[in-house]
């Protein structure tokens, strides 16, 4: 531990809000680094450098050799002298107050000390999700241990949970305190990883529930992590532009449509590009998007989107006048299906 410049200087700013004495902290080479005389500070302070050789109490009766009358006592934590406080006055007056200083910088340095190894198991413990996220090389004895330590197994096969919504709620909280196994990836997108089929049926269905949630995709179980968050990271880029009203999107059930799109990933979309010229593009779009969930059926369509069957016709007519493929014709509509995966 060590008693740092912040604390040195917290300690004495509120310490003399109290004491009506200067108050000086010492680092342990008896360097000033917080006191009510700020001129002071960065100089060293030989009443300190005195308790630092004798590792005891000094206390100073009469002016002189540069040093005033008071107080100076080491700050011992587990059996090390990490620094010295300094209370300027007359021994007598001053002797108490260099325990309730005293004690308050101890309490501030093992916090400190508690917070330190807190933000660094945290940095530890992300650094591991994060390597669990992109590692498609094996699991060497080391990362095995590791996740051991978080407890994940990584001896089974796991499965990646991609969560889009408010993770800041108080009851997304809650659920992440359960399933601890977590890569946050934004405000809004966590990456949960689960090995145990239980778990993985509890986590879904508290998701799908969950008003907390807006999208969820499901990656398939696999040996390596990464490979499962991939699988989850593309069903969610294709689920969102094909069923963009669904909550969940399954790997498995978008395989054929995911793999059309990263094989044609570089395709410009110029069916689309016609729509785009349009003034109404996105009521199009949208029109196009939820015609496709709804299989087709018109007046599925007509009242999801809440107009008039005629309101319908008339829109897949101008998509069709617009973009050349018709929406009702089977191999057509998949071009645009095609066209929308395609889509920036």
């Amino acid at each position: 531990m060590k008693l740092s410049k912040p604390i040195a200087e917290k300690v004495t700013k509120e310490m003399m809000k109290i004491i009506p004495y200067n108050i000086n902290l010492m680092d342990e080479r008896g360097m000033i680094i917080g006191s009510g005389d700020k001129q002071r500070i960065g100089s060293l302070h030989k009443g300190a450098s005195k308790v630092i050789e004798q590792k005891s109490n000094n206390e100073i009766y009469t002016e002189g050799d540069g040093m005033r009358p008071g107080v100076n006592e080491p700050i011992i934590i587990n059996g090390e002298i990490i620094g010295v406080i300094g209370i300027t006055g007359h021994p007598d007056e001053v002797r108490p107050f260099s325990k309730l200083v005293g004690a308050t910088a101890k309490l501030l340095i093992e916090q400190e000390s508690i917070n330190k190894k807190a933000q660094n198991d945290r940095i530890k413990r992300e650094t591991f999700y994060h390597e669990l996220s992109y590692r498609k090389a094996s699991y060497d004895d080391e990362f095995l241990q590791q996740g051991k330590m978080y407890g994940i197994d990584l001896t089974r096969k796991c499965q990646a949970i991609l969560i889009k919504g408010n993770l800041h709620s108080k009851g997304m909280m809650e659920f992440f305190d359960g399933f601890r196994h977590f890569l946050t990836i934004d405000n809004s997108k966590r990456v949960l990883f689960i090995t145990e089929t239980n778990s993985f049926k509890e986590a879904v269905t508290h998701l799908l529930v969950s008003k907390e949630i807006e999208k969820v995709a499901i990656g398939e179980s696999e040996e390596f992590a990464a490979s499962s968050l991939e699988q989850a990271a593309n069903a969610f880029s294709v689920g969102v532009k094909i069923r963009p009203s669904e909550k969940v999107y399954y790997y498995n059930h978008l395989k054929l449509f995911i793999h059309l799109a990263l094989d044609n990933r570089d395709y410009h979309p110029s069916i689309l590009s016609a729509l785009e010229s349009s003034g109404i593009h996105q009521e199009l779009f949208h029109t196009l998007q939820v015609y496709m969930e709804e299989n087709g059926d018109s007046n599925n369509t007509a009242n999801k989107l809440k107009i008039h069957r005629n309101t319908l016709n008339y829109r897949l007519e101008k998509i069709k006048n617009l973009t050349g493929k018709n929406p009702k014709v089977i191999l057509e509509l998949f071009e645009l299906i095609c066209s929308i995966i395609w889509s920036k």
